[in-house]
């Protein structure tokens, strides 16, 4: 079985200097030192807080926990919809342990479903045009983020699913006839569990009593970044991918019932370093979004953004060696960050319960990323 321990070492990441330049000691922009030095400061507390806040908004009672039996077709569902979307969360998936893979294919799933809603969307700038109903749209995904908000309240209110009792059409809205706002509302909140992943969430948040906080971090993240076209600094991405990767983390962790602060610190650093590869990862495709995934205070003003957004056309106009030296540059710099934090992550695995590790398998790929990269001299 592949481990944490089998990462690359400092020694395959050395061609541009790169373990010298951005080891966890040297860097500025790492996390804090009480993420490092939770004797010192005061790191645990925030994790400490919310799950002790958990357990008093949210509890889960041997016979409400039982009313509830997990839908093999729904179940079936979310690992479809992760293998198709999320292919190395997937894999590494099937590597967990078995009692722990119905609530992670379920937060996955969610994962999937929140990064859809802006992924999925048309109202994106395309070489440097904007369509003129972005407005519109932005409030479609507003409003999408939303539901996904109010069903999130629902599974942790303890509310039974409910899927009868309301005369509705085939989507859901109520059935012509019925114009009353109480019945519009009744078709509303029962909607909720007639989506698959809902129904598979709010099993698994009452199997692994999930921490409410962290799903709400990763859908506020989410949700502050529909508006985004390209982070302000490189605090901005940071933090982005310490409330998303972070967040998904620590729940994988809770799926396996591990809940310290010694494994948390892990996920922080790794999360931080997964979320800053998968940005690079997606440039491309955000390039042909009219949105940039390098952080502005890396690029120097005068760069011509018009061009980078055209290198997907037919007629672009190539970028200088200049240009192309300072888009390197800043890569390598967010590189640097990245591996900082997997390397600190690899050198605290020993940390975390054996029987926890494989929830930190998607670092694996993240560290392979990083290496053809450099390989490829940031290009």
């Amino acid at each position: 079985m592949l481990q944490l321990g089998r990462f690359p070492t400092s020694k395959s990441m050395a061609g541009r200097g790169l373990s010298a330049r951005f080891s966890p000691s040297s860097t500025s922009l790492s996390v804090p030192a009480a993420a490092i030095h939770p004797s010192r400061h005061s790191y645990s507390s925030p994790m400490k807080l919310l799950r002790s806040a958990a357990k008093i908004q949210f509890s889960t009672s041997p016979s409400s926990s039982n009313n509830r039996d997990l839908n093999r077709k729904d179940f079936a569902y979310c690992v479809d919809l992760v293998q198709n979307r999320d292919r190395e969360s997937y894999l590494c998936g099937l590597l967990m342990p078995y009692k722990s893979r119905r609530a992670y294919f379920a937060i996955r799933a969610l994962n999937v479903e929140l990064a859809s809603i802006k992924d999925g969307s048309i109202s994106r700038k395309v070489g440097g045009a904007q369509f003129a109903d972005e407005a519109g749209a932005n409030l479609a995904l507003k409003v999408r983020m939303q539901w996904w908000r109010e069903a999130l309240g629902r599974i942790f209110e303890d509310v039974e699913p409910q899927t009868e009792g309301f005369e509705s059409g085939n989507d859901g809205t109520p059935s012509q006839g019925d114009d009353t706002t109480d019945a519009f509302f009744a078709s509303m909140a029962s909607s909720y569990y007639k989506n698959p992943v809902v129904r598979v969430l709010d099993y698994a948040v009452h199997e692994k009593q999930l921490t409410r906080r962290f799903l709400e971090r990763l859908l506020e993240a989410r949700e502050s970044d529909l508006d985004i076209r390209q982070p302000e600094s490189t605090k901005d991405m940071i933090n982005y991918a310490d409330n998303t990767f972070s967040s998904l983390l620590y729940l994988s962790l809770e799926t396996v019932d591990v809940r310290d602060e010694a494994s948390d610190i892990v996920a922080q650093h790794a999360g931080i370093g997964m979320g800053l590869v998968t940005a690079l990862r997606g440039a491309r495709i955000r390039l042909s979004r009219g949105e940039f995934s390098v952080p502005k205070d890396l690029i120097p003003p005068q760069f011509p953004y018009h061009k980078l957004y055209n290198l997907n056309e037919e007629l672009g106009v190539d970028l200088t060696e200049e240009e192309n030296q300072m888009l390197r540059d800043a890569v390598e710099e967010i590189c640097g960050l990245a591996f900082s934090h997997l390397s600190r992550a690899q050198e605290l695995q020993k940390d975390v319960p054996r029987h926890a590790r494989p929830c930190f398998l998607p670092v694996i790929p993240a560290m392979h990323y990083l290496t053809k990269l450099e390989k490829a001299n940031y290009d």
